[in-house]
């Protein structure tokens, strides 16, 4: 028997049960009321939900029916189902909230997954830990504790995989193996940092492990699949101050012969790597004898990077609008902050952008770090010497600010609280919330964080990006969000 039909109206004329005229971004009828419309409920979702609520019981069912007996002369004949199975809810789940598709521009930026897990092999491993991924994810953002058990079950189950994958010489080079432990990478951003660490050390391991050879067999994924292990270790390297593991860098080498014609995402990549060991030394350095070597290596890294992204702004290109212009007329005013939005072409494009800039965030705080220290240090430097600077320091800050804002105006589009014009069935707007993409409130917790805990960023900005990390703890569950939150809460109340 098929379900109630599902009101594809907006929450105000759901409540009053009104006709709703479901127009986007805004219903007209609360236009007309003058009314904040909370917007429309993602269908999909809705079909998750309605699956997962089906797969449950059906499984509750066959639980308690283990408990009667049957005569061994009459078996129970097998009954044929249309329910899905939990496999079924948790990878169609996973493929709806992070790989690209048509429907959303928030959404995804895994889009190599799907011809790995097409292909005619099995893939148990891989579909185990896409379905512990998308599960978790429908638990924590529909608030449904039994899927929340499902979830650790087939992640256990995923490990149990993966592990026995790993130590066959077969199974643990294949793509599908790495794309398993990638995946689950993010099933870890819902249990917290330090088991997200050694998640990204252990697929980087597995990474070098596939040798210099992964890259020679003519397979693009390769390079995506490496490109994206070594995103995830550079962010686990700043923040556990280490430097850039030399085996990945070698395979960095290797991999740069084969990334063909220019590419920018690639350049900043390696520049990235720059940073981190930039960083450790930095961090590790006692004396002062160092800080001018240090200082020039970090301008020299800033100037490459403002090259960079003078080169990606070609490749991967965006542009800047307002609130109103970008539809959002009527709703919430908090959602998007100062009014500005930048649109990028994919999910992907917006992630690249946004992993740049926190790089190059953390390559301007190290040259405001070490300048400043020169200037205290020596207060009677020569003028000339003083003046430059504190006129270093200056462009600076002023580098910091607008990188943070740029990073800011992701927010909207990363969350799918608006849409560009090529995207006019955006299922979102209107829905402020991270559950309205999860992948976005992954793919923003690291770049959030680098604005919020900035020296140079505005109290009302931080207060801003507190509100939404908030949003995005509670509405996504993304229980590595917490720290974050706090650290920034603890720096918010310290500049009062």
């Amino acid at each position: 028997m098929s379900g109630p039909r599902v009101s594809k109206s907006c929450g105000n004329c759901r409540a009053v049960k009104r006709r709703c005229d479901k127009q986007r971004p805004q219903c007209g009828q609360c236009i007309r009321l003058r009314e904040e419309c909370p917007g429309y409920r993602d269908q999909w979702d809705l079909v998750f939900r309605d699956q997962t609520n089906q797969t449950i019981q059906r499984s509750q069912c066959q639980a308690a029916s283990t408990t009667i007996t049957h005569s061994p002369l009459s078996p129970p004949p097998p009954q044929p189902s249309l329910c899905p199975s939990m496999d079924q809810v948790g990878v169609n789940a996973f493929l709806h909230h992070f790989v690209t598709g048509d429907h959303s521009p928030s959404r995804g930026y895994l889009n190599y997954i799907p011809a790995t897990l097409g292909t005619n092999d099995d893939q148990p491993t891989l579909v185990a830990s896409l379905a512990a991924v998308g599960l978790v994810t429908l638990a924590n953002s529909h608030r449904q504790p039994e899927l929340v058990r499902q979830a650790r079950i087939k992640y256990a189950e995923a490990i149990r995989s993966v592990n026995a994958a790993l130590a066959s010489p077969v199974e643990s080079v294949k793509d599908s193996t790495l794309m398993a432990v990638i995946s689950l990478g993010v099933f870890e951003h819902f249990s917290g940092f330090d088991a997200w660490v050694r998640h990204v050390q252990g697929a980087a391991a597995l990474t070098v492990l596939r040798g210099k050879g992964q890259f020679a067999r003519g397979n693009p994924t390769a390079l995506l699949l490496f490109t994206q292990v070594r995103t995830d270790i550079i962010a686990a390297c700043t923040r556990t101050n280490q430097p850039f593991p030399a085996d990945m860098r070698a395979l960095q080498d290797e991999a740069a012969k084969h990334v063909g014609a220019p590419n920018a995402i690639w350049d900043i990549g390696v520049l990235a790597t720059r940073c981190v060991d930039l960083l450790w030394q930095v961090m590790e350095s006692t004396g002062t004898t160092q800080l001018p070597d240090l200082l020039d290596a970090a301008l020299v890294l800033e100037r490459d990077f403002e090259l960079a992204m003078a080169t990606l702004a070609v490749q991967e290109p965006f542009y800047t609008t307002t609130a109103e212009e970008a539809g959002w007329v009527g709703g919430n005013p908090d959602a998007i902050y100062n009014g500005r939005v930048d649109f990028y072409l994919t999910p992907w494009a917006l992630r690249a952008w946004n992993n740049a800039r926190s790089i190059q965030m953390i390559v301007c705080e190290i040259i405001c770090y070490l300048l400043k220290k020169m200037l205290t240090l020596n207060p009677a430097a020569p003028a000339a010497q003083l003046r430059l600077r504190r006129q270093q320091l200056h462009e600076t800050v002023g580098i910091l600010s607008r990188v943070g804002e740029d990073i800011l105006a992701t927010v909207p589009q990363a969350l799918g609280i608006v849409a560009p014009p090529s995207y006019p069935s955006q299922p979102y707007a209107g829905d402020v919330s991270p559950r309205a993409s999860v992948s976005g409130a992954y793919i923003l917790i690291w770049c959030l964080y680098m604005v919020g805990k900035s020296p140079v960023t505005a109290e009302p900005a931080r207060k801003w990006i507190i509100r939404r990390f908030r949003e995005i703890f509670q509405g996504a569950g993304m229980e590595m969000a917490l720290p974050l939150l706090e650290d920034m809460v603890r720096i918010d109340q310290s500049k009062e």
